[in-house]
C-alpha cells in the first residue's frame, strides 16, 4: 500500500521530493534533539521529565512527514490514515497536528471545520471501499479506529463494531490528550475536553464496509451540500 500523499491533500508535500524529505528529516533530527535535551536535563533534574507530556504533540507533529513518505502512515483522505497498515489490519486514525495545520487551517472553527472533518472521515472510508474492490486491499482485512465524529447508533447502522477500548488504547489516548483536545475544541468552536475516559474502539470487515458503500456516499453527499 502505498504510504505518501497524493499532491492536493496536504500543502506541504506540494514541493519537490527533495525539499519535501530534506525537512522531513530536518523535523526528525529536531524530534530526536529535544527528547536527548530532556533525558539529559532529566538526569540532574528529574522534574524535567515531565516536559514528555508536551514532547509528545510536539514529537506527532515533527515525525509526520517522515513517518508518511516511509509508509508508516496510509492517507485514504486528507485527514484519515492507517497507521502500519497492512492486508490483515488497517488501523485508522484522525490526521495529526501537521495535517490539521496544512490541511484545515482556512476552515473556520466550529461546524464548518467539524463537517470537513466529517467529510475528510467519510472520503477516507470510501477511497478503502474502492481499494478493496480494486483488489488493493483484500476484504478480509479488518479496519479498527475510534468513534470520536460518529455516534454509537450511526456507527452500528453503517456495520461496525463497538466495544470498549483496551486499556493500551486509553493510555496511549491520554498521552496524547494535549493534540486531542485542542483538535477537539477547534472542531467544537471553544474549549472542549474530549471524552478520552468513554473511548470506544469500532470495528469492521473489508467486505462489510463495501457492502455500506452506498450508505456512506450518501452520507458524503449530504455533507458536500451543506457545505456548498
Amino acid at each position: 500500500m502505498a504510504g505518501i500523499i497524493s499532491n492536493g491533500m496536504n500543502d506541504f508535500y506540494n514541493q519537490s521530493k527533495a525539499l519535501v524529505w530534506i525537512e522531513s528529516i530536518l523535523f526528525l533530527l529536531a524530534g530526536f534533539f529535544l527528547a536527548v535535551l530532556i533525558i539529559e536535563i532529566g538526569y540532574d533534574q528529574p522534574l524535567y521529565y515531565l516536559a514528555f507530556v508536551l514532547y509528545v504533540p510536539i514529537s506527532q507533529f515533527l515525525y509526520t512527514p517522515l513517518f508518511t513518505l516511509t509508509g508508516g502512515y496510509t492517507y485514504y483522505s486528507p485527514i484519515l490514515l492507517g497507521y502500519m497498515a497492512n492486508e490483515k489490519q488497517i488501523d485508522l486514525h484522525s490526521g495529526t497536528g501537521f495535517d490539521h495545520l496544512f490541511v484545515l487551517r482556512k476552515i473556520k472553527p466550529g461546524v464548518e471545520l467539524r463537517n470537513r472533518l466529517l467529510a475528510y472521515h467519510l472520503e477516507g472510508l470510501l477511497q478503502l471501499i474502492s481499494q478493496i474492490e480494486n483488489k488493493q486491499i483484500p476484504e478480509s482485512v479488518t479496519i479498527v479506529g475510534t468513534s470520536y465524529f460518529f455516534n454509537d447508533r450511526t456507527l452500528h447502522k453503517l456495520g461496525f463494531q463497538i466495544e470498549k477500548a483496551s486499556t493500551f488504547y486509553r493510555v496511549n489516548l491520554f498521552l496524547n490528550f494535549i493534540d486531542l483536545t485542542w483538535m477537539y475544541s477547534l472542531s467544537r468552536g471553544k474549549f472542549s475536553i474530549p471524552s478520552l475516559w468513554d473511548a470506544k474502539k469500532a470495528s469492521i470487515q473489508g467486505s462489510a464496509l463495501v457492502a455500506q458503500k452506498h450508505n456512506l456516499a450518501a452520507l458524503y453527499g449530504k455533507l458536500n451540500t451543506k457545505k456548498g
